[in-house]
């Protein structure tokens, strides 16, 4: 192999000062190597020290003189949980690399993970870190295979590979060679073949350093490149699959799929695949694990069938009744219920710890244990559920469970409480309504990725209509929330898609961008002061020529204006765009009229604060912000130049009011822009789901709470003392000990002493004249609406107080 090279490819650039903050800015706070300097101390590094760090960077680029003690690793080894810790092998290595290094890593793999992607290079079923991918695209085409498998009344065989020590074992050669089969040349393949090259670590247990061990196979442990490395070498798998087998790879997680009325020719089929997995394995230096590599057989037929027999390396793969793959537990029925009594049990662990924060007398405040409750519960929860969620409601019912324990903890609801109480008092959605919100969000993210794997199973299901006229079957993903996401009026033609950089991104910019202004409170500083540091801006930049741009929003509908050398540009973008996107189609519809404008300085004023800071910091995520940086650059490339500059609204500078007028006109025109991110119809979603929740809640009208609460929104006040709050919370709730208890022994109702009627909380704040002169003096109400909306919850706790059945409650 030769690498050799005029070093004239755009990948072989040197690195700038914007590639290094870029690669600092993304650098999480992690430990650091054994030069024991932290990312902390490189990102307050002074401006010349960060042009000294990157002129080292570029030497070592060029040079191909590659520190040696950034070849050097500390292991850490942690225990993993429920193993045995005097066994070595269940121990974690955690890898501890110098942070300059992986400084310069990151930067070298963002220029290679383009590389790839722009020239289509990785297979497109290869999800693992790969931006707008994750692994539920590949459990919801397994998922989809399966259950269309299922209506055709055909057998499914899947094969889960395990590679062993997969990181530790690639074969770095084979990782050069594919680079140089890639067409990569100079200096990016020659730092990758430096980088791997007499590797070493040492194992750190306490204070004590072991002596240092040689690694000459495998990826490096712990470092930014290795994953794309490996991405690189594992590519190749794909090529062993034929047009009857389907796979899925998400990093070195791999599976094979095959489906047919006949075990023989699924069996056919998989039993070719398999030897020319051997042959690729032989030949690449990956080795398949023989215990940990299963087969599972998904069928419904109720007639006998035997299992597969299958062979890998000569041994007889085993045929499992459930494995987890990619986080979810899969059974032959594909009933999901091992994975439901999974995440029961997971779960419950999690509410042990919620318990203990929870005490009605001295606990969190109720925000702070809804927040745990969502962190380490419902994410569990949440995680596969648009997948697991088709299955029979009797299993879901295991998991509502848990729900609703989580809610009734963190709101201290006395244990009678109805659960749709607890739901419009967390401001939480049931299970299902949460199950059927992700599904939305994903398939409108999913719209905007028509390169995904998944997006021709779910927007293209190929028996859609069998599943129709056959209701007893469970339909796939796809098939099941199609209906929702056209009956939620998601402009799905409107949604923009993602895409590459048509530049390479290390050549383009963060344009210029002044917030001097935004020193300023608004709350404080009066528009009279605003318009003199407007003016003393324009007094900085006086031959540049300015540019006013706006966004306007009332309602669901959204418009984008800018005022440039006399000349008004508006456009109405489609109904429901965030206002956000309207500040950011307002400078796309200016920019490329100044490439026909006969000045070449100019600077943009615009008072979209979020607007300006995604642009300095490069959120090229995002694709209006990166065709805003596109255009930048080519005007920069034309000799032009383009300073943005924030500057506060509605304070009476003349271009921003022009603007301003011009966005709101817009409002009222046809729609012109076509296209916005998809995430502008979140908004969407949320009123789909609130308008399901709302239609139910109005049912309950025997719900007590319903009578204070009826229309759902914002959740209760919190009060930072937890007794007080859960005492107010309970009485808003119309369940409390002293008036519900009764039910949990099977006891009479407690009555009214003097009144001698049922004990309930209206009675008690209310309407008992034993009371009423104590309640006169602390309130003086008739309904429970106007008690919990107008009188302070002091005066009520004040009032039980008085009365002696604070401590009741």
């Amino acid at each position: 192999m030769n690498f050799d090279s005029s070093n004239d490819e755009n990948y072989n650039a040197l690195f700038t000062l914007s590639e290094l903050q870029r690669s600092l800015n993304k650098a999480h706070d992690t430990a650091p190597g054994p030069d024991e300097i932290p990312y902390q101390f490189l990102k307050h590094l002074p401006s010349d020290a960060l042009h000294s760090l990157l002129h080292i960077y570029n030497h070592i680029w060029t040079s191909g003189c590659f520190p040696p003690s950034w070849r050097n690793a500390i292991v850490i080894p942690f225990p993993k949980s429920g193993k045995d810790h005097s066994n070595p092998a269940n121990y974690r290595p955690i890898s501890l690399t110098s942070c300059l290094c992986k400084t310069l890593e990151r930067m070298i793999n963002d220029r290679l993970v383009w590389f790839l992607e722009n020239n289509n290079l990785l297979s497109n079923i290869q999800c693992g870190f790969r931006q707008n991918r994750n692994a539920i695209d590949h459990l919801i085409r397994l998922d989809s295979y399966i259950h269309d498998a299922f209506a055709r009344k055909e057998h499914v065989v899947t094969v889960f590979f395990d590679l062993e020590k997969a990181y530790d074992t690639t074969w770095q050669h084979g990782i050069l060679q594919d680079l140089h089969q890639f067409g990569l040349r100079g200096h990016l393949p020659l730092f990758i073949q430096h980088f791997m090259t007499d590797r070493s670590f040492s194992v750190r247990i306490g204070q004590t350093c072991s002596d240092s061990f040689r690694q000459d196979m495998g990826v490096p442990q712990g470092s930014v490149l290795s994953v794309t490395l490996f991405a690189i070498k594992i590519n190749s798998i794909v090529s062993c699959l034929n047009s009857g087998i389907t796979g899925t790879l998400f990093v070195d997680d791999f599976s094979i799929s095959c489906c047919s009325r006949n075990m023989d020719f699924i069996e056919r089929q998989l039993q070719q695949c398999l030897h020319r997995l051997e042959s690729w394995s032989n030949h690449n230096g990956f080795k398949f694990s023989s215990s940990k590599t299963v087969c599972m057989h998904f069928c419904k037929l109720r007639r006998f069938h035997p299992n597969p027999t299958l062979y890998l390396s000569s041994i007889e793969i085993p045929v499992v009744k459930e494995f987890k793959f990619l986080g979810l537990v899969f059974d032959p029925q594909l009933s999901y219920l091992p994975h439901i009594k999974y995440l029961v049990t997971k779960c419950k662990r999690s509410l042990d710890i919620l318990r203990v924060l929870a005490s009605t007398q001295w606990g969190c405040d109720r925000d702070t244990l809804l927040t745990i409750y969502r962190l380490l519960i419902r994410s569990k929860l949440d995680y596969g559920s648009i997948i697991y969620g088709a299955t029979r409601h009797s299993y879901l019912r295991y998991l509502n469970s848990i729900h609703h324990s989580g809610l009734r903890l963190s709101l201290g609801a006395f244990r009678t409480t109805p659960i749709d109480s607890l739901y419009a008092a967390a401001h939480e959605p049931s299970l299902g309504y949460r199950r059927l919100q992700l599904s939305l969000d994903y398939i409108t993210r999913l719209r905007a990725n028509p390169d995904n794997p998944a997006y021709s199973c779910v927007f293209s299901p190929p028996i859609s209509d069998f599943y129709d006229t056959h209701q007893s079957l469970i339909p796939p993903f796809g098939v099941n929330t199609l209906p929702h996401f056209e009956a939620s009026n998601i402009p799905s033609t409107h949604i923009l898609p993602q895409r590459l950089p048509h530049i390479p991104p290390w050549f383009l910019y963060p344009p210029p961008v002044d917030l001097s202004l935004h020193d300023y409170l608004k709350t404080t500083t009066s528009p009279l002061v605003y318009r003199s540091l407007f003016a003393e801006v324009r007094d900085r930049y006086p031959s540049h020529t300015p540019i006013y741009t706006d966004g306007s929003k009332d309602t669901n509908c959204a418009a984008a204006a800018a005022f440039f050398e006399g000349s008004i540009f508006s456009s109405r973008l489609p109904d429901f765009s965030s206002i956000y996107s309207a500040e950011l189609h307002a400078i796309l519809l200016v920019l490329p009229h100044l490439f026909t404008s006969t000045s070449n300085d100019f600077i943009l004023f615009s008072d979209s604060l979020s607007s300006l800071q995604a642009l300095s910091h490069f959120n090229i995520k995002n694709p209006l912000i990166l065709q805003i940086i596109e255009l930048y650059h080519t005007l920069q490339s034309k000799g032009k130049s383009l300073i943005f500059c924030w500057i506060p609204g509605h304070t009476g500078i003349l271009g921003n009011e022009i603007a301003d007028r011009a966005a709101k006109l817009a409002l009222l025109d046809p729609i012109a822009i076509t296209h916005v991110p998809y995430h502008d119809f979140r908004p969407l979603i949320q009123q789909y789901i609130h308008s399901f929740r709302q239609s139910e809640w109005a049912l309950q009208v025997t719900n007590k709470l319903h009578t204070t609460y009826p229309q759902l929104g914002a959740p209760f006040p919190v009060i930072k003392f937890r007794r007080d709050d859960v005492v107010i919370c309970r009485l808003r709730l119309g369940h409390t000990w002293l008036t519900h208890s009764h039910l949990l022994s099977s006891a009479n109702p407690p009555m009214c002493s003097s009144c001698k009627i049922p004990m309930s909380v209206a009675h008690i704040l209310l309407l008992c004249p034993s009371f009423n002169t104590i309640r006169s003096n602390y309130y003086s109400v008739s309904t429970l609406t106007e008690l919990f909306q107008s009188i302070h919850y002091q005066k009520i706790l004040g009032f039980l107080h008085a009365i002696h059945l604070y401590n009741s409650i």
